[in-house]
């Protein structure tokens, strides 16, 4: 495996990215909603960071067999009311986009009124769905990542840096 990003560098561009979102959500009714368990490490460390009143929930989807991506199952839907709200929809990866499309239509089908899509790695290179992120740390074009987050059959999720495998 080959770092990189360091953990340096994914705190300081997490603290840069909370503060750009605390501005664009000032004075909104927020509900941020992360993906598990990908997500989890990143909405852990933006939402300490967030300067805003804000609701959270999370959702797990299946969507990942090692490399290939397969059936996307629903494990865990959302709680929160999300009848009005302004959702940002956190995860630790924007690849083929098909997971991420998939469920940000469930929460806007479930009456929220924008679903913003922040992530940590916006990844070009496999991409079929026509879906962007509006906030992400870093771009990458075509590598298999692990760590802050991402894993490879449950593993490396915990690495505070992220590594190339």
């Amino acid at each position: 495996m080959n770092i990189l990003f360091e953990e340096k560098e994914i705190n300081r561009k997490v603290l840069n990215l909370a503060q750009k979102i605390s501005k664009d959500y000032r004075g909104k009714q927020v509900v941020l909603i992360y993906i598990e368990k990908g997500g989890k490490t990143f909405f852990e460390k933006l939402s300490s960071n967030l300067d805003i009143d804000f609701e959270w929930d999370s959702v797990r989807v299946k969507s990942y067999l090692g490399t290939q991506s397969c059936e996307l199952k629903w494990i865990k839907k959302p709680t929160v009311n999300l009848k009005g709200k302004t959702c940002l929809l956190v995860d630790d990866i924007l690849d083929t986009g098909q997971t991420i499309k998939r469920v940000r239509k469930f929460i806007l089908d479930s009456g929220a009124k924008e679903c913003k899509i922040c992530v940590v790695v916006n990844k070009h290179a496999q991409r079929v769905e026509n879906i962007y992120p509006d906030y992400y740390l870093f771009d990458v074009e075509n590598e298999f990542l692990v760590g802050f987050g991402m894993d490879y059959n449950g593993k490396y999720r915990e690495l505070p840096a992220i590594y190339a495998m």
